[in-house]
């Protein structure tokens, strides 16, 4: 009888031994939070008041590759609000593209139109807390050859406040065809770069 007593202490304490040792030893890890779906940018029915997005809540940064149509190089920005609280945005940003030196590149720039850019008007996008509202910028290729590569975009639009939002991004992230001046002259199709309104998804910032 003391045998087997022996015998089922000594079982017990190995177990006990053994669980003490598998917890000591291992790093414990929290379980990864679940994934908070992402929010979506809407367009605004009239009757709607919200406030204008503030300046310091918006981030730009480059949206998603852009399949070229026929003569098309174009990019995709993203306008997201990572600030608590819904707001909106509307009209067409202000761009300007600048050189690898930092210097402005003489475009033409027109709000929406030709083969790219919507030719919608614009509405207001509302932006849930997490949202991006997204803008285009496109041009006809260079075919008789480059005088500069745009390096960067700034993108100037009202915020809230009579504030101002201004944005630098990179161009030809994301895969994207470059945007360049062209040699040819102010005359040349490929001098002129048509920016969308801001619109709530991707796909509204084309033309087709």
């Amino acid at each position: 009888m003391r045998s087997l007593q022996a015998v089922a202490a000594s079982a017990l304490a190995s177990l006990v031994v053994a669980g003490c040792a598998s917890t000591g030893g291992a790093h414990l890890t929290a379980a990864a939070p679940a994934a908070r779906p992402t929010s979506k940018a809407t367009i605004a029915p009239q009757s709607a008041q919200a406030m204008r997005c503030r300046a310091r809540v918006l981030v730009l940064r480059p949206g998603a590759y852009v399949p070229p149509m026929t003569g098309e190089h174009a990019v995709l920005y993203a306008l997201a609000n990572h600030g608590p609280v819904t707001c909106t945005l509307d009209g067409y940003p202000q761009v300007v593209l600048y050189s690898a030196r930092g210097a402005v590149l003489p475009f033409r720039y027109t709000q929406g139109g030709g083969a790219y850019a919507t030719h919608n008007k614009p509405a207001t996008v509302v932006l849930a807390p997490g949202a991006s509202a997204y803008v285009l910028v496109a041009k006809y290729r260079c075919d008789l050859g480059t005088v500069s590569t745009a390096a960067t975009v700034q993108l100037t639009l009202p915020a809230a406040g009579s504030a101002t939002f201004v944005g630098r991004e990179a161009v030809g992230g994301s895969g994207s065809l470059d945007l360049s001046y062209c040699r040819g002259g102010p005359d040349d199709p490929g001098q002129t770069v048509a920016v969308s309104p801001i619109e709530p998804n991707q796909q509204a910032t084309r033309a087709f």
